[in-house]
């Protein structure tokens, strides 16, 4: 685990955890987890880009998660759902004289959004305090609640998994087939049938289809050239899908 992300919990009272709601068993870091659990630390899970699901998908993550965590959902975009994160944070919060919160999560899942929105301010004055390293800045929310302001985000070595989650460039990846290949296990051929416009039997079918609306020369690259298209498409947000 890397030494920020041991110190920031180890300098919180309360951690939030960040998830994609589109997929948000994927986004879950369990080694974390485990070890926030061993140290004694509240941890909430914070469902972040609600509003790209539907809401009878957001009732089921909420009900199978809460049994091990107190978790919300919210769009920080629309900035909805902030009430009930702050609800959550003072609900575990009653316990502590003083709270120090810590923010962590995977790229791209909306961290700097969520900080931004519990502080009230786009770019939020830090401080640093006694105690904490030059990388761990300080703000004040309220008398009792503070804020750990930090480099909160988790690397990982799976690329594939960074590509879906829309933070690593997909012409980087040496096989960007085996990330469409995921993508379509878990979501099936529908949400590509709609947003291609196309009806396709399987994947195979689905790399030709593509193949030959786009005009690709069937060389021993095409099914490489053809799986960035549609990861390309799916970082953008044009194939609309949701997972557990």
């Amino acid at each position: 685990m890397d030494n920020k992300i041991k110190e920031l919990i180890n300098k919180s009272n309360i951690l939030l955890e960040i998830l994609d709601a589109r997929f948000p068993k994927l986004c879950r870091i369990k080694y974390i987890e485990k070890y926030i659990k061993n140290k004694n630390k509240d941890l909430i899970l914070v469902l972040n880009k609600s509003d790209l699901v539907s809401e009878d998908f957001l009732k089921k993550v909420v009900e199978e998660f809460s049994k091990e965590y107190i978790t919300v959902y919210m769009s920080a975009i629309y900035r909805k759902g902030s009430r009930k994160l702050r609800e959550a944070i003072k609900k575990v919060g009653k316990k502590y004289e003083k709270a120090y919160i810590g923010v962590f999560g995977y790229p791209n899942t909306g961290k700097s959004s969520i900080i931004n929105i519990l502080v009230g301010r786009k770019s939020a004055g830090t401080s640093p305090k006694p105690g904490f390293t030059k990388h761990l800045q300080i703000i004040k929310l309220s008398r009792k609640y503070y804020l750990i302001d930090s480099p909160g985000i988790v690397e990982t070595k799976n690329k594939y998994l960074l590509s879906i989650l829309g933070a690593y460039d997909v012409d980087k990846l040496e096989y960007p087939e085996k990330a469409v290949l995921y993508l379509y296990k878990k979501i099936g051929k529908k949400p590509f049938e709609e947003y291609y416009n196309i009806n396709i039997e399987n994947i195979k079918d689905l790399f030709i289809k593509l193949r030959e609306r786009y005009n690709i020369k069937k060389d021993s690259d095409w099914i490489k050239r053809v799986s960035k298209i549609i990861l390309y498409d799916w970082q953008k947000g044009k194939i609309r899908a949701y997972f557990l």
